[in-house]
């Protein structure tokens, strides 16, 4: 299995290595960032007002459609692959990695490797905005609708507002470091660890790299809690686990083992490339039925008896607003919603495989309105159905023939037979995540690697192995002991997202001295830095909480908080509670 691991890893590493080809047969001037060229040029030294600041929205659609279908559609596969080891390698593990790969097994004559064209990995606009949505929208439309119960009508959907407003100045921040850091340093940023070693030096390239790979782990052991969920309900397991009676998900972990060695130990990245031009595919009917589902909701609420119905509110009482509880629900809220927005650390990468790179922020801006457009009436459907009740996964409430009573009993959103809309939805979700879970695993592994390079790339073979081996059955333990994935998302985006997405980019902007802004954006800026602070800490304490919620069968209790008249209307059905 080590021919094709290594072509794994030489295609994902060649892609950044011919990015910069392309970059330097561009600008001449334009080198491998080495210590030297890193310290050539203070971070001090006076801003420049002719960086890339001023968003262009024009031009945007040049090509039209024929131009996104017969070149843009191409390269998703290989863009998202570069841009996901870009937000963790910087270029000289990528040149290194290459190197070495093609001195120990002879690439080049092996695989027919020529030099690169200028206009190879080359993306328009469309391309771009194309590649964001896809990465943004996925697995995240199954948990928003939870993130609405007990903060009300305007709280939860802010927070996504805010993640996609935030992520929006902080792009325009990254795209105008970057340029000032090339112009200034002569180095070439073609992944996010350039950029943060060219703000900051070897320790701020480090970090990044860190925080990038833990948040990577991260999303890989998310979406494997996830697939095994939907798993169980498309085809439930019944079996016991280990006295455990609702836990067929935990079997699924284990029937899905093989999958995850597959990608460990295979070359699964060619695959997932030649099968990309589906991602538009499977974005918009994730959106679709998300929104029948969250939409359905509404009509099934017309059989729940008017007192027993789950009230809204506005916005929580002031004094409830404050109280700790409040404070984390508001944070692992905050959290989530910024989950879905967490992409900064690819567009350095993206930013290099741009036709035309000072339009990397103004499309990266619309393609995140864009995912907002589709992420708000999510949210806002569920709730006006839901109500407080909603379930964590969208999926367990898309349910029909549901027992007499069930607005009264716990859960009840989750009780009944799983429609085919809801089939629909959690099918099409697990395949976007097998399918990108093709790139991010190898990915993963490399990054591993490459942390620890005497042991992993240049030690003993077994070495590998025993990684690979450990990495599938770190992501089969995550999955078997952690129930939220919700909470799990969280989590990642606390401990992990917030450096390289909040944090780094404000800071670098104005260590740098990049250009001179006024007292309010500046305002902004320090309030965006505190906010970034509040989801680390409180968002943390509030995730790890809610990790593994109370193991509790739907239907089998009346709800703690039914009113005396609901309760009234439930008695006159004499049923009894199983």
């Amino acid at each position: 299995f080590r021919k094709p691991v290594l072509s794994s890893l030489v295609e994902i590493a060649m892609a950044l290595r011919e990015s910069a080809q392309v970059v330097g047969a561009a600008s001449p001037d334009l080198s491998f960032p080495t210590a030297a060229s890193s310290s050539t040029a203070s971070p001090s030294s006076p801003s420049g007002e002719d960086v890339e600041w001023d968003l262009d929205f024009h031009g945007l659609w040049e090509g039209g459609w024929e131009e996104l279908l017969r070149e843009d559609a191409d390269q998703i596969g290989e863009a998202y692959q570069a841009s996901i080891l870009g937000g963790i390698l910087g270029a000289e593990e990528e040149k290194e990695i290459a190197d070495e790969i093609e001195m120990n097994e002879g690439f080049k004559e092996s695989t027919g490797h020529r030099e690169v064209r200028k206009d190879k990995h080359k993306m328009s606009a469309k391309g771009l905005i194309s590649n964001f949505v896809l990465t943004i929208v996925g697995t995240t439309t199954l948990g928003l609708s939870s993130q609405m119960p007990k903060l009300g009508w305007i709280l939860p959907p802010l927070s996504v507002v805010m993640g996609c407003l935030i992520v929006s100045e902080n792009t325009r921040l990254v795209t105008a470091t970057m340029e000032k850091l090339q112009r200034e340093q002569g180095i070439s940023i073609l992944a996010y660890p350039d950029f943060a070693k060219g703000a900051f030096g070897i320790w701020g390239k480090r970090i990044s790299s860190v925080t990038s790979m833990l948040a990577l782990v991260g999303m890989m052991c998310t979406g494997y809690a996830l697939e095994t969920h939907n798993f169980n309900f498309l085809f439930p397991i019944t079996w016991s686990w280990f006295g455990c009676n609702l836990c067929g998900h935990k079997w699924w972990a284990v029937i899905l083992l093989p999958v995850t060695l597959a990608y460990v130990f295979g070359n699964p990245g060619a695959l997932m490339k030649r099968v990309a031009f589906l991602g538009p595919f499977v974005c918009i009917l994730t959106v679709a039925f998300a929104w029948i589902g969250a939409g359905s909701s509404i009509s099934a609420k017309e059989a729940i008896p008017e007192p027993c119905r789950s009230q809204h509110v506005v916005l929580p009482s002031f004094s409830d607003l404050f109280s700790m509880g409040m404070i984390l629900e508001l944070a692992v809220v905050g959290s989530y919603g910024f989950w879905n927005f967490a992409v900064i650390v690819t567009v350095p990468t993206l930013r290099n495989q741009m036709k035309n790179p000072k339009k990397t922020a103004p499309a990266a801006i619309i393609a995140y309105f864009i995912a907002l457009v589709m992420f708000l009436p999510i949210m806002f459907l569920g709730y006006a159905g839901f109500g407080n009740e909603a379930p964590e996964n969208l999926v367990d409430s898309m349910r029909d023939s549901r027992p007499m009573g069930w607005w009264a009993l716990n859960r009840a959103w989750e009780t009944g037979r799983l429609t085919a809309t809801g089939a629909c939805l959690a099918l099409i979700v697990t395949v976007n995540m097998l399918m990108t879970e093709a790139i991010i695993i190898p990915c993963a592994v490399l990054a591993v690697e490459a942390s620890f390079p005497g042991v992993f790339r240049r030690g003993p073979r077994w070495a590998r192995k025993v990684m690979r081996l450990g990495i599938a059955f770190f992501r089969l333990v995550v999955a078997t002991q952690i129930e939220s994935f919700v909470a799990m998302s969280a989590l990642v985006t606390a401990l992990f997202c917030i450096c390289n997405n909040i944090i780094f980019p404000i800071v670098a902007f104005h260590y740098c001295k990049v250009k001179k802004v006024g007292p309010v954006r500046k305002t902004i800026h320090v309030l965006v830095l505190l906010y970034g602070v509040f989801i680390m800490i409180f968002g943390s304490i509030a995730a790890i909480q809610s990790l593994s919620p109370a193991d509790e069968k739907p239907g089998t209790r009346l709800r703690s908080d039914l009113t005396p008249q609901c309760r009234s209307a439930f008695d006159a059905l004499n049923i009894t509670v199983r």
